[in-house]
Order: structure tokens, then sequence, then C-alpha cells
């Protein structure tokens, strides 16, 4: 910022994309961790019919790193939303 400081208006908008960004990442998160369990699921059945097929391998360490990418995302979002919650709090004061 170059020290002038928002508006109330300004700070709730930006807050309201970020919490946005937030669900959208969660979602995706969510999907992620669906498939993970459901292959999880099929690595058993393997184990239990004694199939030592590796294939699913390559994908189950895609959704991983997908995992762990989209929990960084919403991590950085987070931190972003509460930085907003300080910079907003403290315009409430300096309007209040």
């Amino acid at each position: 910022m170059s020290g002038q400081s928002r508006g109330i208006q300004d700070i709730l908008m930006e807050r309201l994309k970020i919490i946005q960004d937030i669900a959208v990442a969660n979602s995706e998160q969510l999907r992620l961790n669906q498939i993970a369990n459901g292959m999880m699921v099929l690595e058993m059945k393997d184990a239990r019919d004694g199939v030592a097929d590796c294939a699913n391998d390559e994908a189950r360490n895609r959704n991983d790193a997908a995992l762990d990418d989209n929990m960084t995302k919403i991590n950085r979002l987070e931190e972003e939303l509460a930085a907003l919650d300080q910079e907003l709090e403290a315009a409430a004061q300096k309007d209040g």
C-alpha cells in the first residue's frame, strides 16, 4: 500500500472475494480428499485380491501433490483474510 488507508467498503469487498476464494479452495480440497479416499479403497481391494499392480501410484502421487498445493493456497488465503480483518478493525476504529 502507498500509505493511504482504504475505506471500510473497499476492505469488505476484498474480504468477500477472499472468502469466496476460500470456499472454492475448500470445495477443491474436499474433491481431492474424496479422490484420495477412493484410491485407498481400490488399493485395499487390490491388496485383498493379491493384485500387485502399481498402476495407480502416479495418479495417487499427483493427487497428493494437488492436495498439498491446495492446502498451501488455503493457508495463504486465510492469512490474507486475517490481515484484512486487522485492516478492517483499524479502519473501523479510525472512523468510529
